[in-house]
């Protein structure tokens, strides 16, 4: 279960129980002709950023317009409400996007912004995600992907005119709504004991999950090895010169198995280092891991001692890896 559904799950209580959303604020305004104004292309973008007014007082209404233009093909990945603008605040954003007659798009975003004190400030560059998906020659097969960063924007913020003191202050907003504080606390406590309930079956259905996920791997491990035993044993004992390649096939075949069941990592293992690895793995009881030292043993004679056992042994070695298999199998499913 995803993190959002307690406070979905809150936010639904609250709006039963008399709550209402935040109204929508008025879109910005459009820019004026003494607009700061900066301008960066690349291929086939094109970003605008305006902001005006370009003198402004602490206070006064401070707005940004930030334009893409960008060809057929191309896809931008544009800045949020709260993103590149430093230590200015948004306070009213918008968002529009159109198509030009050539198919290609024109993203518009205007900020209300709010100054955080007189004095000299900046508004950092934009930075702008370009994929470029228009089609190309040449073997990539993936379009390339950019970046964009507008101009930084130097801007001074003046203090607050004294000479406006006397002006009068904006009319009161209206009457306090009569719940004060907050919300009750037995709504608090029900939302707290409901979140605590969907945590701890959410933990609950996790845990049974990793359990079926690990019989599942147990089981198909276990299968994988027989299915690849007996295509080894109906192909018949090996010739001479194909006892390297055969005992090499069944030794992956139990190691194999062991990763998967046991998560003992093996491929990249001599059999020494694999085998102290194996005596810590959890479910292996020490008949099992002397059964395993002397069938790997077995192994290793062929491959780097030039022993050449005959059919018969060597479908004894086969039969013991199955035996192995089987008994912890065998085990598993007893207990």
């Amino acid at each position: 279960m995803k993190r959002l559904a307690v406070p979905t799950l809150l936010a639904v209580a609250l709006a039963a129980c008399g709550g209402r959303e935040p109204a929508a604020q008025d879109a910005p305004p459009r820019p004026t002709p003494e607009a700061i104004t900066k301008i960066t292309e690349n291929g086939p973008v094109k970003a605008t950023v305006k902001v005006w007014p370009p003198t402004p007082s602490l206070g006064d209404p401070l707005h940004l317009e930030l334009t893409i233009e960008s060809a057929p093909g191309v896809t931008v990945a544009a800045p949020f409400e709260d993103e590149g603008l430093g230590r200015f605040h948004a306070i009213g954003w918008s968002h529009d996007t159109s198509r030009r007659d050539d198919g290609g798009a024109i993203e518009v975003q205007r900020y209300s912004l709010e100054a955080p004190g007189s004095g000299k400030h900046r508004i950092p560059p934009f930075r702008l995600l370009v994929t470029d998906g228009r089609p190309r020659t040449g073997s990539a097969s993936t379009a390339p992907v950019s970046e964009l960063l507008t101009d930084e924007i130097p801007l001074t913020v003046a203090p607050v005119d004294p000479a406006r003191a006397g002006e009068a202050l904006a009319p009161a907003r209206g009457a306090l709504p009569l719940r004060i504080g907050g919300w009750p606390r037995w709504l608090i406590a029900v939302a707290i004991a409901l979140g605590l309930a969907i945590l701890a079956g959410t933990a609950l259905v996790i845990r049974a999950l990793r359990r079926r996920a690990v019989v599942r791997a147990r089981v198909s491990a276990y299968q994988l090895a027989v299915r690849r035993l007996t295509a080894l044993e109906r192909a018949g004992a090996p010739e001479a010169d194909e006892l390297d390649r055969w005992f090499v096939e069944l030794s992956a075949i139990v190691r194999k198995y062991l990763e998967d069941r046991y998560h003992v990592r093996a491929p990249e293992l001599t059999t020494e280092e694999f085998l102290q690895v194996a005596r810590r793995a959890a479910g292996l009881s020490a008949e099992h891991r002397e059964l395993l030292s002397a069938f790997l043993e077995r192994c290793d004679r062929v491959k780097f001692a030039g022993y050449r056992p005959d059919s018969t042994e060597s479908l004894a070695t086969l039969k013991a890896a199955r035996a192995f298999i089987e008994d912890t199998r065998a085990q598993e499913v007893a207990a």
